[in-house]
């Protein structure tokens, strides 16, 4: 056996009423070139008929089903606690968006060697314009703001050196299982958004180091166009602000933030119309302060997707 084929991975899709591209998705994984793959899929109360589909297609697939929607952080935290039964020395959470290339795991995989290292993040395409680079790992700078590096730029090969990253994107990362039974699972808070930043953030302070393999790519069914789905405007304010206060931020610094950058683009937002995402960033503020975290009950929006990227 070749050395970078001698760790078990188990593939972890977490998914909510996107069938089809589900089994797309699966699919792709199956034609990996890794042969000691496992694949767990959590199906976050999927009302489409997802969970009937997989279970008569892929038999194969370990498959569970929650009885509500607990988010990409609750849904990706009840896999791995399923997949840590196992002999499994890593997981590979995809979004039930993703196509990954036939080598993209043994690419992971061939890093996972170093002691050091805790995640890895492949590079990430856009699946309707694969020329197009969607993430090459993830920063976080002072203020708490999350970038993707590389986002939207055409692929020239400015991505193709492996480099450290402050996170792996959560749409498609590899964790070693030894890290998350020395630092724990993803903090539930979050619900969506933030909460791969923080997870990796604790690795970082663990001594572990977050590594972008470009090597590896996916593909991910994104939206270019700048279109919000849903409630992201509230879960990107209020786990912002979250994930300051986690890292140490002095509270004063907190509310400076959240005054002069969230109040200030709801403010902006009600100017130029957009009513509903400023009353979301609003609300996103008054709830970090009354420590209403989780899920955001908004009888305006549509039930939050597994993960709105």
């Amino acid at each position: 056996m070749h050395t970078s084929e001698k760790f078990m991975i188990g593939v972890l899709i977490v998914t909510w009423n996107r069938r089809d591209d589900l089994l797309e998705c699966l699919a792709s994984v199956k034609q990996s070139g890794y042969p000691r793959l496992g694949i767990y899929v959590v199906d976050n109360a999927s009302t489409d008929g997802t969970y009937e589909a997989v279970a008569a297609r892929h038999p194969d697939v370990n498959l569970m089903r929650s009885e509500e929607n607990l988010g990409f952080a609750g849904g990706n935290n009840l896999g791995l606690s399923w997949v840590l039964e196992d002999e499994i020395d890593a997981a590979f959470l995809l979004n039930d968006d993703m196509i990954i290339a036939e080598e993209a795991v043994s690419s992971l995989v061939e890093k996972m060697g170093d002691p050091d290292v805790g995640a890895l993040s492949p590079k990430v395409l856009v699946y309707s314009d694969p020329e197009t680079i969607w993430a090459a790992g993830g920063m976080v700078d002072s203020r708490g703001a999350t970038s993707q590096r590389h986002y939207g730029e055409l692929d020239l090969g400015q991505a193709d050196e492996p480099v450290e990253v402050d996170y792996a994107i959560g749409c498609s990362m590899l964790v070693k299982t030894e890290v998350v039974h020395r630092i724990g699972f993803m903090d539930s808070r979050y619900y969506m958004y933030y909460e791969e930043s923080d997870w990796c953030r604790r690795m970082r302070r663990a001594g572990y180091r977050i590594l972008y393999v470009p090597e590896s790519q996916t593909w991910h069914k994104v939206s270019m166009n700048g279109h919000v789905r849903n409630s992201a405007p509230y879960y990107f304010a209020r786990n912002r602000l979250l994930y300051l206060r986690e890292g140490g931020t002095p509270p004063l610094t907190v509310a400076w933030i959240a005054l002069s950058d969230m109040m200030r683009s709801a403010a902006v937002h009600a100017l130029k119309g957009r009513s509903e995402e400023s009353r979301l960033m609003v609300r996103a503020v008054a709830d970090y302060y009354r420590k209403n975290f989780g899920r955001f009950r908004n009888d305006l929006a549509a039930e939050a997707p597994a993960k709105a990227e």
